[in-house]
């Protein structure tokens, strides 16, 4: 055992094989949910990071062997940025730009001859993101989170009907704007509650006479 991790050491191909492999491995997650970063990228990223510390050592042996590595997280950080999108109400990406942070560090570890440590990362991160959205997606069921945009018709206060129905699902809401746009009238309601709740209150909006039209903005800032 000892050997085999002596030649993979001292094989710098073999780093650079390693993690294409485990980026690879990371990225399929990724993959598989049609995110901005995919296999492609993140097989890259970690093994250009793997790269990068590898020459880093050998460039600035013997006084500052940290010298290039210590620029990976800076250009990460841009990649990373790069993924992230926000509209009016929700940002998303957040998830696929820490996933490109995990695999520069990966790329890193294995650049360093740290495998235990990358390894470790590497099924650290793969739980995270393939158990724990399980774990989450359970939460929404019990906790969900909507911003509520509904066009009424211009009658006296129609948004009061919707108000006395959240109260009567038990849904925490706050009516967060109410506007008048000719003939109609726009109320925003950020609402928590049950997903099952929310279903009926789908149900209640779409039958509504009094009801133009409606958005839902899923889990919003």
């Amino acid at each position: 055992m000892k050997e085999a991790l002596q030649i993979i050491e001292d094989d710098q191909l073999l780093k650079v094989l390693i993690a294409l492999v485990m980026g690879a491995l990371l990225g399929i997650e990724r993959e598989y949910k049609r995110k901005a970063a995919g296999m492609r990228t993140m097989t890259l990223i970690c093994m250009s990071s793997a790269v990068f510390t590898i020459l880093s050592a050998k460039l600035g042996f013997p006084g500052s062997p940290d010298r290039v590595a210590s620029n990976i997280l800076t250009g990460v950080g841009f990649i990373g940025a790069g993924v992230i999108f926000k509209n009016d109400y929700t940002i998303d990406g957040i998830t696929t730009a820490a996933s490109i942070w995990i695999a520069a560090a990966i790329g890193m570890a294995i650049g360093m001859s740290n495998y235990f440590l990358a390894a470790t990362a590497l099924a650290g991160s793969l739980i995270v993101l393939v158990i724990l959205e399980y774990v989450e997606k359970q939460i929404s069921q019990v906790n969900d989170k909507r911003l509520y945009t509904v066009f009424f018709y211009e009658e006296k206060a129609p948004h009061l009907d919707v108000e006395k129905l959240l109260q009567q699902f038990q849904l925490k809401y706050r009516r967060i704007l109410m506007v008048r746009k000719e003939k109609m009238i726009e109320v925003n309601y950020e609402v928590r509650g049950p997903k099952a709740k929310m279903e009926q209150l789908d149900e209640f909006l779409l039958n509504n006479n009094n009801v133009f039209q409606y958005q839902v903005h899923a889990n919003p800032l």
